[in-house]
């Protein structure tokens, strides 16, 4: 067959023009397409685990908010006061400052049955939230998130209205009394529609959306389609409690929903039908600690987009350029491929943790757009991590600014200090909690069983309050120390860690043991006393409340604690001596050489003579009696025989 060389050159042109493109489409196009579909997923498995991270971070600082609430004095007071309507005001306003400037949606305090006695709504007040999960386990002595349930009571939803089985939530603490006893529970309701907001915070493409699931598989916050959901009939007020992820074609729940509920992260590239029937893109996270999942989701369609417009504008590229355009082909394509290269770099450096990272491309195409939208999802990524970052080292410094020490360590006799805050590193000698962390637990014990015996409580009860311990600081100078401690387990009951509240009570245990030396030499002298001294309740039914052993003696009794609770009115032989001694103490407050006929335990009289207090109150009220009593009978018997002799001696004159 004759063929030209206008023919050859022809087709080696167009051969030499096609190959490149065609060379390019079988080789070169897999690998950009695979690697943008990584960079996708990549993109899409950074935003789903960070906002599990941002929802763990949040729902953690509203727990710190109920543990900060539940360490309030006034708030701890309101627990065990009945009347004080100002005191409860205080607490009250305290309470709606808390709910206006942290955005939650009400809170209340409950007395230890359950019992609601105070709260920002008035209407709550007297609801009985006993049978509540929250309340169960903070009476407990757990700091507990409740699951999301429909209300029971009406309130302010979305639309501005009053409704009943609006989502809501709560967060709650126990109210410990200075013994460390739980006397109450502080509940805070979250506003719920801020989860959806977080979830909603970072927006990825037109149809990206992330919402959170709980072990049912419904649905806890708004979907991002609430609208199109609504008008389809699926949802009849909203998303949250209403939809149940099941794929509309087999009834059956969505790979991503089945996956998380049973407890497993993961990732799914190739695509699976949505709780819409739509094929999508997913990531899952599951957040054990709350009992939700977080799951990302982006339709196939728009994910992949990019990919699909590639492999057209590579079609339409050997179809339509020619030998002159060869270069200018070359070109086109590796500036197609270039940038897709970077941005993969990028995003590997982004996932190993670096956040500040950019893909600098200036490109007006569907890279330039992917670029762009990358680099504002990574700088959000970076501005939330930061803000997280700040409200930790914030709640780092209120525990730093407590006078209690708070500690953490690890079980075991061996166990070492692994945080400490600023006033617990003071009371052993430390400068920095940096410099107390590292050190071994058993090194502050002056006794070693200390270390011991408080273990073997912890594996015993978990807890143990007020252990009283002498402890020695970092120069050897001993301390007494009074510590409430906890210990954290895993899931499979190990032992995780040890943290607790600890106390310096040197000064505390010197007044004590002051006190009762003091008390002691008092009772000594008192009690050396011949005569009988006495401390009773003011009023004709009032009893003795201190005797000293001279006065017991007196009335027969064998001790002074056999005779306090004794009626005082009991002591008189004659009543009306009762009721002219207080008569007088009442008039005068002071009674001198008041002479009485009493009697004993056994019934037998005798005469006394006393002197006597009342001892008022700064209001005028009565608040006790005290007094010194002496027997004068044998005076009132020699009395009597001398004025017998006198009678006789002038008889006989």
């Amino acid at each position: 067959m004759y063929v030209s060389i206008k023919t050859h050159v022809i087709v080696l042109l167009i051969f030499a023009t096609m190959l490149p493109f065609v060379l390019l489409r079988i080789f070169a196009y897999p690998i950009i397409q695979s690697d943008l579909k990584t960079v996708i997923m990549d993109n899409l498995e950074a935003i789903g685990h960070k906002q599990a991270e941002l929802v763990t971070t949040w729902m953690r600082e509203r727990m710190k908010d109920v543990i900060v609430v539940a360490s309030n004095s006034n708030v701890i007071h309101s627990a065990k006061i009945t009347a004080d309507e100002m005191e409860r005001k205080d607490t009250v306003s305290y309470l709606e400052t808390l709910v206006s400037e942290y955005g939650y949606k009400g809170a209340f305090i409950t007395d230890y049955n359950g019992t609601i006695i105070l709260a920002t709504s008035e209407e709550q007040v007297g609801n009985d939230v006993s049978k509540m999960s929250f309340f169960t386990q903070a009476i407990d002595g757990k700091t507990c998130a409740s699951n999301i349930f429909p209300s029971k009571v009406s309130l302010i939803n979305e639309f501005d209205e009053n409704e009943l089985g609006v989502p809501t939530m709560f967060v709650a603490s126990p109210l410990q009394d200075e013994n460390d006893n739980i006397i109450g529970v502080v509940a805070l309701r979250i506003h719920v529609g801020i989860l959806s907001n977080l979830m909603h915070s970072y927006a990825y493409g037109k149809t990206g959306e992330t919402y959170l699931v709980n072990r049912n598989a419904y649905m806890l916050t708004e979907s991002r389609f609430n609208k199109h959901l609504k008008k389809t009939g699926v949802v009849h007020r909203r998303s949250a409690l209403e939809v149940k992820l099941l794929d509309p074609e087999t009834g059956k729940l969505t790979l991503s929903a089945k996956h998380c509920i049973a407890g497993k992260d993961g990732s799914n590239s190739v695509g699976y039908n949505d709780y819409g029937g739509i094929p999508v893109l997913g990531v899952w996270d599951w957040i054990p600690e709350f009992n939700w999942g977080v799951i990302t989701e982006i339709d196939r369609v728009e994910a992949y987009g990019p990919v699909f417009n590639l492999q057209h504008i590579v079609l339409a590229l050997i179809l339509a350029i020619a030998f002159p355009f060869l270069v200018v082909a070359y070109l086109i394509g590796r500036r197609f491929a270039h940038p897709i290269i970077r941005l993969k770099e990028v995003a590997e450096e982004i996932t190993s943790g670096d956040l500040t990272k950019k893909v600098e491309i200036e490109s007006h195409n569907e890279i330039g757009d992917l670029s762009t939208a990358f680099n504002i999802m990574t700088n959000s990524l970076h501005e939330k991590t930061k803000e997280t970052v700040e409200s930790e080292e914030r709640y780092r410094k209120m525990f730093d600014s407590l006078k209690e020490g708070v500690y953490q360590c690890q079980p075991g006799v061996e166990g070492k200090f692994t945080w400490v805050n600023q006033s617990c590193a003071e009371m052993f000698g430390h400068n920095t909690p940096e410099e107390m962390v590292g050190t071994k637990v058993k090194d502050i014990y002056v006794d070693p069983g200390d270390r011991w015996r408080l273990l073997e409580i912890l594996e015993k009860h978990g807890i143990w309050r007020d252990f009283v311990s002498v402890c020695k600081k970092k120069d050897g100078e001993p301390l007494y120390t009074e510590r409430t401690t906890n210990m954290i387990r895993t899931e499979n009951n190990k032992p995780l860690l040890i943290e607790g509240i600890i106390r310096n009570i040197t000064g505390r245990k010197r007044l004590e043991d002051e006190l009762h030396e003091s008390v002691q030499r008092d009772r000594e002298l008192f009690n050396s006393l011949t005569e009988g001294v006495y401390q009773c309740e003011p009023g004709s039914e009032g009893s003795f409340t201190w005797v000293n052993l001279a006065c017991a003696k007196m009335f027969g009794y064998k001790s002074p604690e056999e005779m306090m609770g004794v009626k005082t009115k009991n002591i008189y032989a004659d009543p009306e001596d009762r009721w002219n001694h207080l008569e007088k103490l009442e008039k005068y407050g002071v009674l001198r050489d008041f002479v009485s006929n009493c009697k004993k335990k056994g019934g037998k009289t005798f005469y006394t003579e006393r002197t006597a207090n009342l001892i008022r109150n700064e209001d005028g009220d009565h608040v006790t009696i005290e007094g010194i009593i002496r027997d004068i009978s044998e005076q009132k018997n020699m009395k009597a025989k001398l004025k017998k002799s006198e009678k006789y001696q002038k008889s006989k004159g």
